[in-house]
């Protein structure tokens, strides 16, 4: 008798286990679709309540914070050309959500290449004097993420764009830039990240690298 109720509570345990992750997969599934079709900075903002909400329901989960704040990021490079004030909090909110998702996984090669995003966010608010300061924390940043997985084609693909706008002068141009772009491509093909997982940039860095190419 005592063993059957053992089995029972253990029986009801992972049922109960499985039912809480299928409806955490459920809701960020739909929360990814979302924000894969948003193209408005108030859109992205959508997405970011989205995940915001998953994360307070999910507080182990380093994946809703992650996406909360490549939302945010993606609104604010919006909204740098409409509104550079509140394009500037938007970074400052993408990087707390990063820092909440930095502090449950710390080695994820993910979390470096979206650091090194929101680094390029800030360096676009003024290239000319935010690049001096910030451009080897974005180098590092990207170092970091390919060292943590040389897999991972985010880290060139952000390079490359990264590059790309750099002056010549400074290493940068279509012609530095290519070769990132084509690393990046192989990677992106290679790639077979879990349901969950990141998977963003592959259209744009192919559109870079057309680019680069008819230069």
């Amino acid at each position: 008798m005592k063993n059957s109720l053992l089995l029972f509570s253990f029986l009801f345990i992972g049922a109960s286990l499985f039912a809480q992750n299928a409806k955490y997969n459920a809701a960020m599934t739909n929360a990814i679709t979302r924000l894969d079709s948003a193209q408005t900075s108030a859109q992205y903002l959508e997405s970011a309540n989205d995940f915001a909400r998953i994360a307070s329901a999910e507080p182990k989960e380093w994946l809703p914070n992650y996406y909360a704040a490549l939302s945010h990021l993606s609104a604010a490079f919006i909204l740098l050309k409409e509104n550079p004030a509140k394009a500037l909090e938007t970074v400052d909110v993408a990087q707390a959500n990063l820092d909440k998702a930095k502090a449950m996984v710390p080695g994820e090669s993910e979390i470096a290449a979206l650091q090194a995003y929101i680094l390029i966010a800030r360096v676009s608010e003024n290239p000319m004097v935010k690049g001096q300061e910030l451009s080897p924390k974005v180098f590092a940043e990207l170092g970091k993420a390919a060292g943590l997985n040389p897999k991972n084609p985010r880290a060139p693909f952000l390079q490359g764009m990264y590059t790309m706008n750099m002056p010549e002068f400074y290493g940068g141009g279509a012609t530095n830039a290519k070769p990132f772009f084509e690393k990046a491509a192989a990677l992106f093909e290679q790639a077979t990240p879990g349901d969950l997982m990141p998977r963003w940039g592959k259209e744009t860095n192919a559109y870079f690298l057309e680019q680069v190419t008819k230069k």
